[in-house]
């Protein structure tokens, strides 16, 4: 695998497991994929009934979140595949331990906190994109 490769897979699997904190009129811990998925969801509202109202600040804070998120993981990343080894297998080897740990884990632990959701403010990987 080479490292342009393991670093998009590697940010990707942080964009859907990491929890990052928001701020909106509720605070909470969510991946960055999700305020992407929440930023649609409001941008879709406005499509449909119009911007009056909250809608339009709440959209543009869930996506200027993400961005800067994304953006902020993207660095990580960069950082993280300096510490790849040269091995297109040991690099494999590494890409593959680190995104089952984090789908391990962010599946098996409450480490997300949702407040937008309708059964429990905490959420693991299953339940966070409901």
């Amino acid at each position: 695998m080479s490292r342009r490769a393991a670093r998009w897979i590697l940010w990707t699997t942080f964009a859907l497991t990491i929890p990052l904190p928001f701020f909106l009129a509720e605070t909470g811990r969510v991946p960055a994929a999700c305020l992407l998925m929440l930023g649609g969801i409001a941008a879709s509202v406005i499509a449909v009934e119009g911007a009056q109202g909250a809608v339009g600040i709440a959209a543009a804070l869930l996506f200027g979140q993400a961005l800067l998120y994304l953006g902020l993981l993207w660095l990580g990343v960069r950082l993280l595949g300096r510490l790849l080894p040269r091995s297109p297998r040991a690099t494999a080897l590494v890409t593959t331990t680190v995104v089952l740990a984090a789908l391990t884990i962010a599946s098996s632990f409450e480490i997300y906190d949702t407040p937008f959701r309708t059964r429990s403010l905490r959420a693991s990987l299953l339940h966070v994109y409901e």
